[in-house]
């Protein structure tokens, strides 16, 4: 009995720590190719790269800072960022579903995956005032 006295404030902490975390939903990428971050800057290792619709379990934690721009996300094992303007909460129409043929025949390999999910990561999208 006096064992339980000790442990039960012990294990109420372990629970209410561990559910602090709470699933915000379901969105998808929207660009062609990126990555999901290690940190909450586009310099940061990328954890694993993904395509256009592919799904993200966006989670919101009182552990984890993201700031305005940047959602934190679960992709399959990994846990990391990706920039809120990428994620759409449809799923979208991709050029990889569209012209399926075409992208399959470009054959990229896993580090040209890499390389152009990173190239997109540094590309600055505007819009223009030119009519």
């Amino acid at each position: 009995m006096l064992l339980w006295l000790i442990l039960l404030p012990i294990l109420s902490f372990a629970n209410s720590s561990s559910t602090d975390e709470k699933v915000i939903g379901i969105f998808y990428m929207k660009p062609i190719l990126g990555h999901v971050h290690q940190s909450s800057v586009k310099t940061s290792a990328s954890l694993t790269t993904i395509q256009c619709s592919h799904p993200v379990k966006v989670i919101e934690s009182s552990k984890v800072s993201t700031g305005t721009e940047w959602a934190y996300v679960q992709v399959g094992d990994h846990r990391g960022f990706i920039l809120k303007e990428y994620l759409a909460t449809k799923r979208p129409d991709c050029f990889q579903g569209k012209y399926p043929k075409f992208f399959d025949a470009v054959n990229l390999d896993l580090a040209e995956l890499y390389y152009w999910g990173r190239l997109y990561d540094h590309y600055i999208q505007v819009e223009t005032r030119v009519h």
